[in-house]
């Protein structure tokens, strides 16, 4: 696990917010504080669809995407204030996973480990931080740091520069 901080915090959410540079990331959950509390719980609701959806999709994944997201967020986070707080929780969908999976050289699927990202501001300073959840027991911290080299490479890759904490 690592964290950073952003050095312009408006560069990066503008990347968050207006450009799909985290699209494909699912959300675990959102909080938004503005003039009210906003929280988002990123689960999907499968029995909200009818069968025709169900078979339209090959497969309703239990998270929403922050491509779907995304909008709301910046609907509530938009304007001349900036939010008391917010935080957001992403993570990694299976195919990336498996990716960074194989690259560390490790023995484990992808269904096996959630690779995260928590995205936190407070009092101004706006901070992320990767994290792994596993799902099996395994003393192999390769994913791990694989996933704490990736995650910033991808981020300075894409115009963002950090400080590491």
């Amino acid at each position: 696990m690592i964290s950073v901080k952003t050095t312009n915090n408006k560069a990066f959410m503008k990347s968050l917010l207006t450009t799909e540079l985290f699209d494909n990331y699912y959300v675990e959950e959102i909080a938004i504080d503005t003039f009210n509390s906003f929280y988002l719980d990123g689960h999907v609701h499968k029995e909200f669809y009818n069968d025709d959806e169900m078979s339209d999709q090959s497969e309703v994944a239990d998270f929403s995407r922050w491509a779907d997201l995304r909008p709301i967020c910046l609907d509530l986070i938009k304007g001349k204030r900036t939010p008391l707080k917010f935080k957001f929780v992403f993570h990694l969908d299976e195919k990336e996973t498996a990716s960074i999976i194989e690259k560390a050289g490790a023995d484990l699927s992808a269904s096996d480990i959630k690779l995260a990202i928590n995205i936190r501001f407070v009092g101004g300073e706006l901070v992320i931080t990767t994290g792994t959840a596993f799902n099996v027991f395994t003393l192999d911290k390769s994913i791990e740091k694989a996933w704490d080299s990736y995650f910033p490479s991808f981020l300075e890759s894409n115009d963002i520069i950090l400080q590491y904490l």
